[in-house]
C-alpha cells in the first residue's frame, strides 16, 4: 500500500489542510475593517458623469440633497418621490426610510432610498419640483480591498471544501474520521454561504447608489409660527407641570427637616419657660 493511501497519512493530510486554512483565515482577518478611504480622484470623475456606466468600478456612492419647498407641498412631494421610487422600474429603486414630521406646525421630512446610478438625477428633479435645491453632496467609499478579501477567502474555503470532499470519498476511513470530516465540511460551507452574502451586499453597494433627500420649509415659515404669545400658550402645560414638580420636590425636601425642627422648637420653648420661672423665683 502506498503511503499516500494509508489512513494514517490521509488523516495527517487532513489535519495539515485544516492548519493551512486556519492560518489563511487569520491572515485575512488581521486587516483592520473600516480602514478604507474614499478615492477622491475617482469621486470627481464619477460625479462629473454619473449617468455613464461604471463597469469594473469598486466605488460605493452616497448622495444627499436638501430641498426647500413651501410647507403646504412637503407632504405632497414626499408622496411623489415615494411613488416614483415604487413605480419606476427603470429606477431599480428600494425605499429604505420615509419620514414626515411637524415642528411648530411646520412640516418637514426626508426620503432615503437605494437606486440605479442613472436614476439619481431624475429622482432629484422629481423631488425639487416647486422648490429649490439648497445643498447637495456626494460621498464615495472604495470597496476594492474588502471585495478582494472576500473573494480571496471564498477561493481558499472552496478549495478547502473540495479537498475535504475528496477525502470523504475514500473507502478506508474510520467512523470517527468520517464524522470529523462531515463536521468540518458543514462548518466550511456555512462560512462560504456567509461570505457569499457579504460579497452580494458589497456588490449591491457598488451597483446601486444611496440617495437621501431632505425636505424643509423656508425659514420664514418657522418665524411666522414663533410668536411670544403663541409660544407661551404652547409651553403652558409643560411650564405648569414643571412648577408642580418643583413644589413637590420642595415639600419632599422640607418634610424631613420639619420632623427635627418642630420638636426642637417645642423643647426650646419649654426650656425658655423653665429658665424664666427660675429667674422669677430667684428675684423674689
Amino acid at each position: 500500500m502506498l503511503p499516500g493511501h494509508h489512513p494514517k497519512y490521509l488523516w495527517l493530510g487532513f489535519l495539515g489542510a485544516l492548519a493551512l486554512i486556519g492560518c489563511t483565515r487569520h491572515e485575512s482577518s488581521a486587516r483592520a475593517p473600516g480602514s478604507y478611504e474614499p478615492n477622491g480622484a475617482a469621486l470627481k470623475v464619477a460625479t462629473a458623469d454619473q449617468t455613464t456606466g461604471r463597469a469594473g468600478s469598486s466605488l460605493a456612492y452616497e448622495h444627499t440633497a436638501s430641498i426647500e419647498i413651501d410647507k403646504n407641498n412637503v407632504g405632497v412631494r414626499i408622496k411623489d418621490v415615494r411613488s416614483a421610487c415604487e413605480s419606476r422600474k427603470d429606477f431599480a429603486c428600494t425605499l429604505l426610510d420615509v419620514d414626515f414630521r411637524t415642528e411648530f406646525d411646520v412640516p418637514g421630512g426626508h426620503v432615503r432610498m437605494r437606486m440605479a446610478s442613472t436614476a439619481v438625477e431624475a429622482m432629484i428633479e422629481v423631488a425639487a419640483q416647486g422648490g429649490r435645491i439648497t445643498s447637495r453632496g456626494t460621498h464615495a467609499e472604495d470597496l476594492a480591498e474588502p471585495i478582494s478579501d472576500v473573494e480571496r477567502e471564498l477561493s481558499l474555503l472552496s478549495t478547502h471544501r473540495d479537498r475535504l470532499n475528496e477525502f470523504l470519498k475514500r473507502k478506508d476511513l474510520s467512523v470517527d474520521q468520517v464524522i470529523s470530516l462531515s463536521k468540518e465540511i458543514s462548518s466550511t460551507q456555512t462560512q462560504i454561504d456567509s461570505l457569499n452574502t457579504q460579497r452580494a451586499n458589497l456588490q449591491r453597494r457598488v451597483d446601486t447608489e444611496l440617495l437621501t433627500i431632505n425636505f424643509a420649509a423656508p425659514r420664514e415659515a418657522y418665524a411666522e409660527q414663533q410668536t411670544p404669545i403663541r409660544n407661551a400658550i404652547r409651553s403652558f402645560g409643560v411650564d405648569f407641570r414643571d412648577a408642580v414638580a418643583q413644589v413637590i420636590r420642595f415639600m419632599a425636601s422640607l418634610i424631613p427637616w420639619l420632623v427635627i425642627i418642630v420638636p426642637g422648637l417645642v423643647l426650646l420653648r419649654l426650656f425658655w419657660r423653665g429658665i424664666t420661672r427660675w429667674l422669677a423665683k430667684r428675684e423674689h
